[in-house]
């Protein structure tokens, strides 16, 4: 099902941070931002910052600087297929395709969501207009059910396929051959964690604590823990005597829960959460404490060890999280792993943790955030230079003495 541009892409490419895709994309900005339902959207309004002028030109400048004189052009036809449970995420892949240089197709999720009901909305405003019919015959937003043969024909057609998704998906989608020439990109399953100064958690004042406790809240629950860049294991560092640590993290997880009273707490979440805190409790003798804040929206489970498979048995949902303690940051070698994606921070300095990345060659960590950035999206995503990949190089040589 087509839901805006044309069913045929023009496939024609472009350069890098074109003129008329800045000038469309900065015209989308100014719509949603105009727009009533979408102002009561914290991420769709997130998504009209991310794309509005003043920070295209941000962007523009830091690619010029990297790429120099480099002459690019976009591959040609980019098939996006967006993850199924993190809305925006469709609309920043289509972003990053348009900026590249490219037509795009993206498969929407198969759930309808508020925030990609209103975007769709703006942007069939938008191709009305005569400035952006350029545009709009370089865009396709389809949706279409899992057993279709769409993936096929869009396959077939692309130059480059995004895939945005689990193993699994990735498994699956694979099945559909792209042609020999076409590039893949895949966003496979990952793992995130945060690392915390319990120092900096006790000499935080009240305002200070509630905004760390708000972005916390805005990287974990509002993705429900599914986001691959979302916190799921918290590493305290112990710069502090033990009643100082306890003292800290209490301080920490007493200012998430108050926050977490805004999470829609419906029953079979909550359910969902009780039966996963059960089977770790059970199943990992690590575990070595659980403890609840405030109500039934906050779990966390006190682990004394960091094994080879903790990337996958520590993972919580809805509300679940673990915890463990470190004096020095060698005993957080178990998380080089390729599978982990961010590092979040508070009260450590990140040239500390880039130094112990780099120190020790790891494997993963592509991003070093501060907590409330996990969500940030960027042209560099999971290790990928995300124009870089969706475009290519036009090599010149010249004539001896030229």
């Amino acid at each position: 099902m087509l839901l805006s541009g044309t069913s045929s892409p023009v496939h024609t490419p472009d350069i890098p941070y074109s003129e008329k895709v800045c000038e469309f994309l900065d015209a989308f900005s100014r719509a949603i931002r105009k727009q009533k339902k979408a102002k009561t959207m914290a991420d769709v309004m997130t998504f009209a910052f991310f794309i509005r002028r003043g920070n295209l030109e941000v962007l523009k400048r830091e690619y010029k600087k990297k790429h120099g004189n480099e002459i690019r052009m976009g591959r040609g036809l980019v098939f996006h297929i967006a993850p199924s449970n993190v809305p925006m995420n469709c609309m920043y892949t289509y972003v990053f395709g348009l900026l590249s240089g490219n037509a795009n197709i993206v498969r929407v999720p198969s759930k309808n969501f508020a925030q990609v009901d209103v975007l769709l909305e703006i942007l069939e405003g938008l191709f009305k207009l005569d400035e952006f019919q350029e545009i709009k015959e370089r865009t396709s937003f389809v949706r279409y059910d899992r057993t279709s043969d769409e993936t096929v024909g869009f396959s077939r057609q692309c130059d480059v396929r995004v895939i945005w998704g689990g193993d699994d998906t990735i498994k699956n989608i694979r099945k559909a051959e792209i042609s020999p020439r076409a590039k893949e990109i895949t966003f496979a399953d990952r793992y995130s964690f945060g690392v915390i100064s319990a120092k900096a958690v006790v000499e935080a004042d009240e305002e200070e604590l509630g905004r760390l406790a708000r972005d916390f809240y805005n990287d974990t629950w509002l993705m429900d823990q599914n986001a691959c860049s979302t916190p799921h294991l918290i590493c305290w560092r112990k710069d502090v005597n033990v009643e100082l640590l306890k003292k800290g993290k209490e301080k920490f997880w007493n200012a998430c829960a108050k926050e977490a009273v805004r999470y829609e707490a419906e029953d079979v979440k909550m359910s969902e959460k009780l039966l996963l805190l059960l089977e770790s409790v059970i199943g990992m003798p690590e575990v070595i404490l659980v403890k609840r804040y405030g109500d039934n929206r906050l779990f966390v489970c006190q682990t004394d060890q960091l094994s080879d498979q903790c990337t996958e048995k520590l993972r919580g949902k809805y509300g679940l999280f673990f915890e463990y303690e470190f004096e020095n940051f060698d005993e957080l070698l178990a998380l080089n792993d390729d599978r982990v994606q961010t590092c979040a921070y508070y009260g450590i300095a990140a040239e500390k943790l880039a130094d112990f990345v780099g120190r020790y060659s790891f494997r993963g960590i592509d991003r070093i955030v501060p907590f409330g950035k996990t969500l940030d999206i960027g042209p560099v995503w999971d290790g990928y230079d995300l124009i870089s990949e969706m475009s290519r190089v036009v090599s010149v040589s010249l004539n001896r003495g030229e």
